[in-house]
Parts: C-alpha cells; sequence; structure tokens
C-alpha cells in the first residue's frame, strides 16, 4: 500500500514558510482544503505546500485574500486558472497604476516641501488658497511644481508659482 506522505501542520509550516496559524486561518477561507487527520492532528500531502506556495506569490502580486480565493475556487472547479487571473490582473493593474501616480504626485509635493520656508500654509503654493480648488480638503495631493527654489505664492496676484 504506497501512501502520500503525511506532513503535520508543522512540517508544511516549515517547508512553506508561514505560520501555522496561517495555515489554519487559510483552511478557515477555504483556500486549502480541509486536511485529513490522524489521532486527531491535521495531516497533508505535498499539495498543500504548492499551494501555500500560490497563495504567497499571488499575495506578493498585491491579491487580496478574496481575489486568490476566487482563482483557487476556478482551478478546484476545473476552470483553469488563464481566464480568472487574466481578469483579477487587469483589475489590479489598474490600481497599480493609480497607486503610482498618487505616490508620483506625493513624492514631487513632498520635494517642494523639503525646501519650503513659508510662515504660514497662506503663503504656500503647497497648500490651496482660500476658494482654489482643493480647498475643501477632499482632493487628493496635486502634482505640484514649484519653480526656483522656494514654494512662495506670489502675493500680488495670489497664484501659485508657475
Amino acid at each position: 500500500m504506497d501512501e502520500a506522505p503525511q506532513m503535520t501542520i508543522g512540517e508544511v509550516a516549515s517547508e512553506a514558510g508561514v505560520a501555522a496559524s496561517a495555515i489554519r486561518y487559510y483552511e478557515s477561507l477555504g483556500l486549502l482544503p480541509e486536511p485529513d487527520r490522524e489521532h486527531g492532528q491535521r495531516r497533508y500531502d505535498g499539495e498543500a505546500v504548492g499551494r501555500l506556495h500560490f497563495i504567497g506569490v499571488a499575495q506578493r502580486a498585491g491579491l487580496s485574500l478574496e481575489e486568490i480565493k476566487g482563482l483557487v475556487d476556478r482551478i478546484d472547479t476545473g476552470v483553469g486558472l488563464g481566464e480568472p487571473i487574466r481578469s483579477v490582473s487587469a483589475a489590479k493593474l489598474a490600481e497599480v497604476e493609480a497607486t503610482i501616480e498618487r505616490m508620483t504626485a506625493m513624492k514631487g509635493w513632498l520635494q517642494s516641501a523639503s525646501g519650503c520656508e513659508c510662515a504660514t500654509p497662506e503663503e504656500c503654493a503647497l497648500f490651496p488658497a482660500p476658494g482654489e480648488q482643493g480647498w475643501d480638503g477632499g482632493a487628493a495631493i496635486e502634482l505640484i511644481r514649484v519653480p526656483g527654489a522656494h514654494c512662495r505664492r506670489d502675493a500680488r496676484a495670489g497664484a501659485r508659482p508657475n
């Protein structure tokens, strides 16, 4: 009788590089199938390690556990990975592009702010003046380019430097 080697949760955790508590959590979410038990202890085959590696790669790529669960379900039902991974990846790529754009704007703002010598937000072009778009605080940080060595608003025009 040739049976697949059965590993304990500690052995699987060690081989996959995850905590045993993560394995139990993934089981509770349905990311890993309920394992066989021997004398009350969980026993896993080698497929569990492969599944944990799949989950880890998908998480490092930015997929949520819910998104990974959708992929796992499609694989387990025989639908395959191709179409679902393309769909999830396209949506995630749009999120990443938006994040990069937001981070670029933040970086530009912080670079400009690192040389700020203004006394008040009202005189600083890094902050919207009363009545200017974004003053309500609800707007995202804009990519601000402040020419020269200062970010002071032109007091005569009340506008941001160009």
